[in-house]
């Protein structure tokens, strides 16, 4: 989820700038060793930046060292599969978002582990708002418009995104398989040369973090049509939600959030949520969250579980109706 690269990159060395420990060994309780924040992307991205700013809290009240690591790697399941296959006890957690859980349990069905069952919910940290963009080739005003057009001529509006089952290639699928639309996916391989390709006109529209469009949307170089789900953007208050248009299936929560090994003790869990979502109700972690465009959710094992279980199934129904894989 990428963000303004001047602004990201100050967040993020303000943030690698904070001590990830923020109190000597010998405070450390239990004798556990430190806590692993395993972030599946690399520095300096919302995910990683969203690590960094928590850990230096979480250690304070903990009185334990927190520490973030960055292990990159197919599409995150690299970070995934080594929190599976660390000790259970609550020291190694993933910073987590639906690709690396809900949406590999139903796309990548050969992993040496099963997501919802080797891993259990911690902490829902913040979900990540999602908004339609049309590029300078489209001249359609509206969602709706653009689902006319391709009812009527399928294919012939297309639209980027960061890869095969990302969110954003999951969404547009629902927006096709709930409208009968014929949007016309064009995989990327991330989102810069989709960007670019989005904003020279190669590519007529996409759906995406507000995170991630927001600067070319400030440029007008894009242009906002419709927010994703029920609720209108603070940032962008003038553009109508998907469901103030009528389209149906879009209240999608695109969620970050603290996952851990199953079997990892429920007091160590609870030890780490209550912790953590003190530290998501900090003024000044939120005002650090506010540039990147994450809205703090800090719901506990049982919401978030029930979140995950509702996204797993739905990301299934989307997969299988759609026949799509990986291959």
């Amino acid at each position: 989820m990428p963000i303004n690269r001047r602004s990201l990159l100050a967040a993020a060395s303000a943030s690698l700038a904070m001590p990830a420990l923020a109190v000597p060994a010998r405070a450390q309780s239990g004798g556990t060793g430190p806590i692993r924040l395993i972030v599946p992307f690399a520095p300096g991205g919302s995910v990683d930046v969203l690590a960094r700013l928590m850990a230096p809290h979480m250690a304070e009240r903990l009185r334990q060292e927190v520490v973030v690591e960055n292990r990159t790697g197919a599409a995150g399941l690299i970070a995934a599969e080594n929190v599976v296959q660390s000790p259970a006890n609550g020291t190694s957690l993933l910073v987590a978002s639906g690709g690396q859980v809900t949406i590999a349990a139903a796309l990548a069905p050969n992993l040496s582990f099963d997501p919802m069952r080797d891993l259990v919910p911690v902490t829902h940290l913040v979900d990540a708002p999602y908004i339609f963009s049309a590029g300078p080739s489209l001249r359609q005003p509206g969602l709706n418009e653009m689902i006319a057009e391709t009812k009527a001529r399928p294919r012939s509006i297309t639209y980027a995104s960061p890869g095969i089952g990302s969110v954003t290639h999951l969404m547009m699928e629902i927006l096709n398989q709930e409208t009968g639309a014929g949007f016309l996916h064009v995989p990327y391989r991330g989102t810069g040369q989709a960007m670019a390709d989005l904003m020279s006109g190669r590519v007529d529209m996409t759906l995406g973090s507000v995170a991630s469009v927001k600067p070319a949307l400030d440029r007008r170089e894009l242009r906002a049509i419709a927010a994703a789900g029920p609720v209108r953007l603070a940032q962008y208050p003038d553009v109508p939600t998907t469901t103030e248009l009528g389209i149906p299936g879009m209240d999608v929560r695109v969620w970050i959030g603290l996952v851990a090994r199953v079997g990892t003790p429920a007091s160590a869990i609870a030890r780490v949520d209550e912790v953590v979502r003190a530290v998501m109700a900090l003024p000044a972690l939120q005002a650090r969250l506010e540039p990147l465009i994450l809205v703090p959710v800090g719901e506990g094992p049982a919401a978030f579980g029930a979140t995950l279980a509702d996204d797993a199934a739905r990301w299934k129904r989307v997969i299988t109706r759609g026949n799509i894989s990986l291959n």
